[in-house]
């Protein structure tokens, strides 16, 4: 029987050099996923955490406030709800909404350095008094200012009290120099302020609240954020029906 040759095996071409690298960055990139994964799962336990530690830190600065003044107390809950009406009247996010909601219910905080008699007195306070009180936006600010999760309440509690006109406090900003957190919490606070019984006034009636806010439009109030207010709903958060008559006088 004759030897039938055996054909010479046929060589496998190598690799194009650019597929060798093109699998290696696959690989790499294989790798760099499930390390990206592994760090997105600790960010968001983070998160989880840091998120429920301030909500402790906001809970203890909302028990001392009540502790201190129960009226400043429901006065922050129904401005909180009013100026998130403003907001979405306004179209702002639900990010800037959730900022309404933190820098609202902080805004007064300040507050809790104020002595209760000064507070609630129900005469007229002294220049000195009047003076102390005007100190809460700042010792507000500076009490939130060593949780980097409370910065964005910042504005509302600093800004507040400044008027549209420069006339205000505590750094007499004047117009859009004011931040929009400042102007917009400004008109939710003065309404309410209005419209609630304080120890030295009963409640404004509903038509001299609105003849204060349109004669405070652009002297006291961003005359955007009064229209925004009118707008809103939010004076269907008061009971109107029951207020009772009181001379014409501004509310503060």
């Amino acid at each position: 029987m004759s030897d039938v040759p055996v054909p010479p095996a046929a060589e496998v071409p190598a690799e194009d050099p650019r597929v060798q690298e093109l699998r290696l960055y696959a690989a790499q990139l294989e790798r760099y996923a499930e390390e990206f994964g592994a760090l997105f799962h600790r960010y968001k336990m983070q998160e989880a955490e840091l998120e429920a530690a301030t909500l402790a830190v906001v809970n203890a600065f909302v028990v001392a406030l009540g502790a201190h003044d129960a009226y400043t107390r429901d006065h922050t809950q129904r401005v909180q709800r009013s100026a998130l009406m403003i907001a979405r009247t306004l179209g702002w996010s639900d990010t800037q909404l959730e900022e309404v909601r933190l820098g609202a219910v902080l805004h007064d905080i300040g507050k809790t350095s104020i002595s209760d008699t000064v507070l609630c007195k129900p005469g007229r306070l002294s220049d000195t008094e009047y003076r102390n009180i005007q100190r809460h936006p700042v010792i507000g600010a500076h009490m939130i200012s060593g949780f980097p999760a409370l910065t964005s309440a910042r504005p509302y509690v600093l800004y507040h009290h400044e008027r549209f006109d420069g006339t205000g406090y505590p750094e007499g900003l004047r117009g859009h120099d004011i931040p929009i957190q400042g102007r917009l919490l400004a008109v939710a606070d003065a309404v309410d302020a209005m419209l609630t019984l304080r120890p030295y006034r009963p409640p404004l009636r509903l038509e001299q609240v609105l003849r204060e806010l349109h004669a405070g439009s652009g002297t006291q109030f961003d005359p955007q954020l009064v229209e925004a207010f009118l707008l809103s709903g939010a004076l269907d958060l008061y009971d109107l029906a029951h207020t009772p008559d009181t001379p014409d006088e501004p509310g503060d």
